[in-house]
């Protein structure tokens, strides 16, 4: 049987909203920071990278970002200036 593909999108919400969660309680981690973005960056080129992709990593960036709000960002923000440059 072969496995689902993954939806990165659903993927990127979740781990945005964990590490703010994480953030809230316990402060930035740089660890935790890494991993998303690096996880992010990494969907984004995956969906570039598909035969039907159509600007989807860039979207995918836009999605992540907008899952920040202003007054999350003062929780994450070495994260949300990552995946600021990742957009670039």
């Amino acid at each position: 049987m072969a496995k689902p593909k993954p939806d990165h999108f659903e993927a990127t919400a979740a781990l945005i909203s964990n590490a703010i969660g994480t953030a809230r309680v316990f402060g930035e981690n740089p660890r935790i920071t890494r991993l998303v973005a690096s996880s992010i960056g990494r969907f984004a080129a995956e969906l570039d990278n598909a035969p039907d992709a159509i600007a989807a990593g860039p979207q995918l960036i836009s999605y992540a970002l907008a899952q920040i709000s202003e007054q999350d960002a003062l929780f994450v923000p070495k994260l949300h200036a990552s995946l600021e440059e990742l957009g670039r």
